[in-house]
């Protein structure tokens, strides 16, 4: 009887194995898109081979200066914060609100349609029935539509004095 090499995987769980191959996957990823060292193609030519990754510590973005904030500018900041946490709560509040108006009336158009659909007797009361049932899920959802546009988009965060929004 032949003995089959062992898998070189058997035994990794996936979770392990899709880790290892995203990893491998990166690596690889990050060595073709330019991070590679250049060679000179002319033999005769004895200049020292360069790598395209930036060694500055420039070129990396800060998320924070090296200035502190002052109090005032860390005041202005705690007071903006306040502000932002209400009407983040406000347009929260409002969001939910107009979400369980949408789920009211969505239920109470399920049991007119219930009612309506148990009562009839002939297609022309079905149909009818179905009818007005869409017509009220219309109405619904663009009721529902218009008050999140009304509402618009929620609040912004304030930034800190000498950070970024990133």
């Amino acid at each position: 009887m032949v003995m089959n090499k062992k898998a070189p995987n058997k035994g990794v769980n996936m979770k392990q194995f899709a880790k290892k191959t995203l990893v491998v996957t990166t690596i690889a990823l990050v060595m073709s898109s330019g991070a590679t060292a250049a060679l000179a193609d002319d033999s005769s030519s004895t200049t020292i081979p360069t790598s395209s990754v930036p060694t500055s510590s420039t070129s990396v973005p800060k998320k924070h200066d090296d200035v502190k904030p002052t109090a005032a500018q860390r005041a202005a900041y705690a007071t903006a914060l306040q502000t932002y946490r209400t009407a983040l709560t406000n347009y929260n509040k409002a969001k939910v609100a107009i979400e369980k108006t949408f789920a009211e009336a969505m239920r109470t158009a399920n049991a007119t349609r219930r009612t309506a659909r148990e009562a009839a007797t002939t297609d022309a009361a079905k149909k009818a029935a179905r009818e007005a049932f869409s017509a009220a899920i219309t109405a619904a959802q663009s009721a529902r539509t218009s008050a999140l546009a009304a509402l618009g988009n929620p609040p912004v965060k304030p930034v800190k004095a000498g950070e970024t929004n990133n």
